[in-house]
């Protein structure tokens, strides 16, 4: 698999080559054409194209050339000097189609992965930030595209290009497709040509219907009985320029509706060095219009977005004053600003301030401007500024270009707060300012709950240096007195009121086991034992009590030093019949009541395993028998013994000896019938294990296929366990004429049985003969009169088949064995394989029809280092491909 792909590529090197050829002597004649023979040369050309000389090296790269070694091979002065430039992926599906071919501009913005070490730290810096709206022009949607046709100007002059449809009904009906052509004219079948071109489109009608009514009077009468209608279905491109900073500048050809933003989408919009915010068109060397980009970013308005006309200009100037912001704003970026414009206006591009901004600072990174530069050698500053005056249009902050603003979240810190916890209505936390004591924190919590604890209540008081302080105070003393006692809170107090069960656990009964609802009471003086068992439920129906052990369940209770428990057995039959056997329970008791099989097994089973449909576990019931659990068990399956069972038992005090189990034979009625008299009845026990043994006189159908040249192919049912292949095809109705019977192949198991069908269908050797099994495939070709010589021979191939003759004789009509050939491998065609050797004393055995004869290759010794022979490795493939292909025809004629 690694040689293929190493084909693979050396396939494509081959290709690119071939290619690569072509494009230099296109090069070297366009060059020639130009009158390029220097370096110098060389350069004015590429100016005049305005192409960089780093892009004209991107250029040759794409191409698969070598800059340098280009220059160096076709221009005469040579001097330049070689520079690294690294391009592993370029998009080059937008290139300038206004300059030659050969010089096509790729996009360069692009290209990845190129080594830019000699770029300055400041584009890298600026690389890294994102502008805003320069996204817009990423992906071109096909809703921004002109339309074909539109409102058309009545001033529209006619001109070539322009296709008119011309209609005319009344007396005469016709209507046509005409096309102006380079000429000016249109000519109309039924009156011949006529000029159109620089005729305004409003006084176009009128001057073909003075025209058409020289030859129709129906358009000039009066009434007119003729009438006609010309417009425009598809107006000729305009070509504009587009110019500044934009990726491809240069001349487009576009549709007439075109608007200046259709313009930008059609070059890709400006680079990030170009202005968004002043992009002017030129008409007639006059500037007609500006477009504020922002205006659609920012309001979705398209101000000031005329069509375009022929010869219109666009021009992208460069970017104004850049500011970025970042921190809590709703859309950081870079954002472009006019001169007029400074904080006020940023903050609303950026889409205002988060709720989580601090207004109070935000700070601006600042390269001071040339003009107010020192002899202060850093010319950076941070400068912190009051942004609440900014918010309220009080004042507004000037701005310079390459100012960073940092927006500052404010602190993510509670404060001024108070919380309180434990026994009160509504515990959380409060507002300080209008809960200054606590005495108004409790009133606002709703009060003191009726289990609140008095004699203790604690406030952990959080310090400014978040150390603790923990104040402990009389809670009744406080509350009996307020106006003396309270204190007074301070921010982020938390006060715990404590609960009576915070200092002494809830007394509890409880009641689980054999119940349907085992519940925890809280503890009662009244309670008795016989409450609890009712209020669990279940015992007092006799269904769910004949499952209950009543002869015992005990009361589990504290012993006096409230760590150790006793248990205290109870008669639950008597507590439930008479009440004076009930007692009262005391705070933490349990109760447990037991099920009837701790005595007792209840949920009896037996288990039925063999030829049923439903094997598995089953409940034991009264009286049950083998053919009763047969019948729960789905019934018998088609392979099952139906005349016995086998039944293994076990004893329930167990046997001595080394004796674990016992089984029985018992016999079956021959029909489902459980009165049946043909056998005495036999009674199943817990745990008993029935098993239902096979049928051993039953045998599955054996299926048997034979396919090819016989009389009668197909499928066939075997009728004996002993049927043998010699059988098989005398079903089938012997072979064919054109039977190849010793190329026969007996598939057993996705594995090749090897046979000689041949000989056995002629002479009937039973020597030779094969006992056949469910799923064989015998399959029968027809005679291949041919021989294939694959391997390490000069000519590998297929061969007429020729009595007598060895397998050498066919490596000598293959052209004789390669130099790197080891050792023959003959397999018949009945797939017996025999290795032949080279030597004096070798074997050299006759060939038979459809036999293979392949050469094996010698076994490469270990290299010393490393090499790969191209040449040796495609001719190897080549080899083995040859042996595949020969194989599948041979294949197909078998």
């Amino acid at each position: 698999m690694k040689i293929f792909f190493k084909i693979v590529i050396l396939t494509i090197i081959a290709f690119t080559s071939l290619l690569l050829s072509q494009t230099q002597q296109q090069i070297e004649q366009f060059l020639k054409s130009k009158g390029v023979n220097s370096e110098n040369d060389l350069k004015k050309l590429l100016a005049e194209e305005n192409i960089s000389e780093t892009q004209a090296r991107e250029i040759a790269n794409y191409y698969g050339m070598n800059y340098d070694e280009f220059v160096s091979k076709y221009l005469k002065d040579v001097s330049i000097e070689p520079k690294k430039i690294e391009v592993n992926q370029i998009d080059y599906k937008k290139l300038n189609t206004t300059n030659d071919t050969v010089f096509a501009k790729p996009n360069v913005e692009n290209i990845q992965n190129v080594n830019t070490s000699n770029l300055s730290e400041t584009n890298k810096s600026l690389s890294d930030k994102k502008y805003f709206g320069y996204n817009l022009f990423e992906n071109i949607p096909a809703s921004f595209e002109p339309a074909e046709i539109g409102p058309i100007d009545p001033g529209y002059l006619i001109g070539p290009g322009d296709i008119l449809r011309l209609s005319v009904w009344g007396a005469t009906e016709f209507q046509y497709q005409l096309e102006v052509d380079a000429q000016g004219n249109i000519f109309i079948p039924t009156a011949g040509q006529v000029f159109v071109s620089g005729t305004s489109y409003e006084t176009l009608q009128k001057k073909l219907t003075i025209y058409l009514s020289k030859f129709y009077e129906g358009l000039m009468s009066d009434p007119p009985t003729t009438f006609l209608d010309v417009s425009l279905t598809k107006l000729r491109p305009i070509r504009i320029f587009v110019t500044g900073e934009v990726k491809n500048p240069g001349g487009y050809n576009i549709s007439s509706f075109a608007t200046v933003f259709n313009a930008l989408y059609a070059v890709g919009g400006p680079l990030v060095t170009g202005s968004l915010r002043e992009i002017k068109v030129i008409r007639n060397n006059k500037v007609i219009t500006t477009v504020d980009l922002y205006d659609y970013l920012l309001k979705g308005q398209l101000i000031n977005d005329v069509r375009l006309q022929n010869n219109d200009m666009v021009f992208i100037p460069p970017r104004k004053k850049s500011v970025s912001i970042n921190g809590e704003v709703f859309r950081p970026a870079i954002y472009e600003l006019k001169e007029s414009e400074n904080l006020q206006k940023l903050i609303e591009y950026c889409g205002g301030l988060k709720s989580s901004a601090y207004i109070k600072r935000i700070q601006i990174k600042r390269v001071r401007p040339f003009n107010l530069r020192t002899d202060d050698p850093y010319d950076i500053e941070y400068l912190d500024i009051d942004l609440s005056k900014v918010l309220n249009k009080e004042s507004d902050y000037q701005l310079y270009n390459d100012d960073e603003i940092t927006v500052f979240p404010i602190i993510d810190k509670e404060v001024n707060f108070v919380s309180i916890e434990g026994a009160v209505y509504f515990p959380g936390k409060y507002d300080i300012k209008s809960n200054k004591t606590l005495s108004e924190l409790i009133k606002k919590a709703g009060g003191l709950l009726p289990e609140t604890y008095y004699g203790k209540a604690d406030i952990i008081r959080t310090k400014l240096d978040e150390s603790k302080v923990f104040i402990s105070i009389d809670l009744l003393d406080l509350m009996s007195n307020p106006s003396e006692k309270d204190l007074e809170l301070q921010p982020r107090d938390n006060i715990k009121i404590y609960s009576i069960y915070d200092l002494v656990d809830k007394k509890n009964v409880s009641i689980s086991g054999y119940v349907k609802n085992p519940i925890t009471l809280p503890y009662a003086d009244s309670l008795t034992l016989y409450d609890l068992v009712f209020r669990a439920g279940g015992l007092q129906d006799p269904f769910f009590r004949g499952k209950a052990f009543l002869q015992r369940a005990d009361l589990i209770r504290f012993n006096p030093d409230g760590v150790t428990t006793r248990i205290i057995p109870f008669n639950l039959e008597d507590v439930l019949k008479d009440r004076s056997f009930d007692m009262k329970l005391e705070p933490g008791d349990r109760v447990l009541v037991y099920k009837a099989d701790v005595e007792k097994v209840l949920d009896k089973f037996v288990t039925i395993e063999g030829e049923v449909k439903s094997p598995g576990k089953y409940i034991l019931s009264t009286g049950m028998t083998p053919m009763d659990l047969i019948l729960q068990a789905g019934g018998f399956t088609e392979e099952a013994l139906r005349t016995e069972v086998y039944v293994n038992r076990v004893n329930e005090s167990g046997y001595s000896g080394n004796r674990i189990s016992e089984s029985f034979k018992v016999e079956l009625p021959l029909l489902l019938d459980r009165d049946s008299k043909s056998s005495e009845k036999f009674i199943l026990k817990h745990k008993d294990i029935v098993v239902v043994r096979k049928n051993p006189e039953y045998e599955n159908q054996r299926i048997v296929r034979i396919e090819g040249e016989v009389i009668l192919p197909g499928v066939y049912a075997l009728e004996k366990k002993s049927e043998t292949l010699y059988e098989l095809l005398k079903k089938a109705g012997g072979p064919t004429e054109e039977a190849f019977l010793y190329g026969t192949v007996f598939n057993r198991g996705n594995q090749r049985l090897v046979v000689n069908a041949e000989e056995l269908w002629n002479d009937y050797d039973e020597e030779l003969d094969v006992f056949l099994k469910s799923g064989d495939v015998i399959s029968i070709p027809k005679k291949p009169n041919s021989i294939l010589v694959t391997g390490e021979v000069n000519n590998p191939g297929l061969y007429k088949y020729t009595p007598g003759l060895s397998v050498k004789d066919y490596i000598d009509f293959a052209g004789g064995e390669t130099d790197s050939s080891n050792y023959i491998l003959y397999t018949k065609a009945n797939g017996e394989t025999k290795k032949v050797g080279f030597g004096f004393f070798s074997s050299n055995p006759t060939v038979y029809d459809g036999s293979v004869i392949n050469v094996i290759k010698k076994a490469p010794e270990p290299p010393s280092e490393t090499t790969f022979d191209v040449g040796a490795t495609i001719k190897d493939v080549l080899s083995v491909i040859v042996s595949a292909v020969t194989i599948i025809v041979l294949a197909k004629q078998l």
